[in-house]
């Protein structure tokens, strides 16, 4: 069952007299939903799904936190102490760190999630070979991991965190190395998730949370700007155009001049572009 996630007036420094990465962040996400946290290098994005995942402290033991984190019904006051997996599933920027290279085909490297959890059940790989479907990479079942591409590294990577059912799945600027063609593969395989998974996936640019995300955040220096579904981010693009690059959507800058309007040409663009 999915996890609603509440940040509340959280803080975090990688050490005592460091500066602070996150600065009385709060984010909401509803259960089932996807939440896309935009903002530049140096946000505190990938900083704040360690904290989710419970790396940040085993990464970072001299680190210090303040403020509270609800996930599901579980509260942490501060970033918590330990790894979360399965509750939470991180998918790393990098996505070839997370293959193990000490399995020989992706069937076994997404296996090898389940025998660390010490839950293999007797119908294994049936229900991997489904979730390669799933994922549309049904045909790499048999393939050595350390040999694909980019973005088929990526969906093995994802894999090996969905086949532990986790309520919460976090992507770190998954489309960082994927043209157009593979950013619409995994925007299709998040929309699958709605409902059944809680999904929070950062970016630097706009693009992709508009086309995949129920909710946009906008965080700069730590801090969140500005949270709500997408017609109010695009009403409001004018101000945030130096903060979030968007590459293809100027003509709704342009005409998004009230949230009317912005509703408005984003049923327009999602019927031309199927991009919900």
């Amino acid at each position: 069952m999915a996890h609603g996630i509440t940040i509340f007036d959280f803080s975090l420094k990688y050490t005592a007299s460091a500066p602070a990465v996150l600065k009385s962040f709060s984010l909401n996400v509803s259960p089932g939903t996807c939440c896309a946290v935009i903002g530049p290098t140096g946000a505190g994005k990938t900083s704040l799904l360690h904290c989710l995942a419970g790396t940040m402290r085993r990464h970072h033991p001299e680190s210090v936190s303040t403020g509270s984190m609800m996930i599901g019904s579980v509260r942490y006051e501060g970033a918590p102490g330990e790894l979360l997996f399965p509750t939470t599933g991180l998918v790393l920027q990098d996505p070839y760190v997370q293959i193990s290279g000490v399995r020989d085909t992706v069937l076994a490297e997404i296996r090898f999630t389940l025998e660390n959890l010490q839950n293999v059940p007797p119908n294994a790989d049936q229900r991997i070979r489904a979730l390669l479907g799933q994922l549309g990479i049904e045909h790499l079942a048999n393939r050595k991991p350390t040999s694909l591409s980019g973005g088929e590294t990526q969906r093995v990577a994802l894999a090996t965190m969905l086949i532990a059912h986790p309520p919460v799945l976090l992507l770190d600027e998954p489309t960082t190395a994927l043209d157009y063609g593979a950013q619409d593969k995994l925007r299709r395989i998040i929309r699958s998730l709605k409902g059944s998974v809680t999904v929070i996936v950062t970016d630097t640019h706009l693009d992709f949370g508009l086309a995949a995300a129920d909710d946009i955040a906008i965080v700069d220096h730590g801090r969140n700007i500005i949270q709500g579904p997408p017609p109010v981010i695009l009403s409001r693009l004018g101000e945030l155009t130096a903060l979030v690059p968007h590459r293809g959507w100027g003509m709704i800058h342009a005409l998004s001049t009230s949230p009317k309007a912005a509703v408005r040409h984003r049923a327009q663009l999602t019927k031309v572009l199927d991009l919900r």
